[in-house]
């Protein structure tokens, strides 16, 4: 597995959100603390979003995870949370 720069995620991952946030005219403030399941973002959008991160990043994000929320805690992800995430569970891309 390739080392992943947590920096390099998180402003892949705010790319990805604010080209959305501006493309379906959300209107929502974008950082690393802002919680793109509670701003507006439905999680079929997420998920498209999370192809595009596989690409740009060249890894690969397991089918069955979602970034952008917590299972244990049912409470949706920071972007900070969801880059440590993806980090954590990402495998070499294709």
């Amino acid at each position: 597995m390739k080392k992943l720069d947590h920096k390099i995620v998180e402003a892949e991952i705010i790319k990805a959100v604010t080209d959305l946030n501006v493309n379906l005219k959300i209107g929502a403030e974008i950082s690393t603390t802002c919680c793109p399941g509670n701003s507006g973002f439905a999680s079929q959008v997420l998920l498209d979003l999370m192809v595009s991160l596989e690409l740009a990043l060249g890894v690969t994000i397991p089918l069955k995870e979602y970034i952008f929320f917590d299972k244990a805690s049912h409470k949706q992800l920071t972007i900070k949370a969801a880059a440590e995430k993806l980090i954590k569970i990402a495998k070499d891309g294709k």
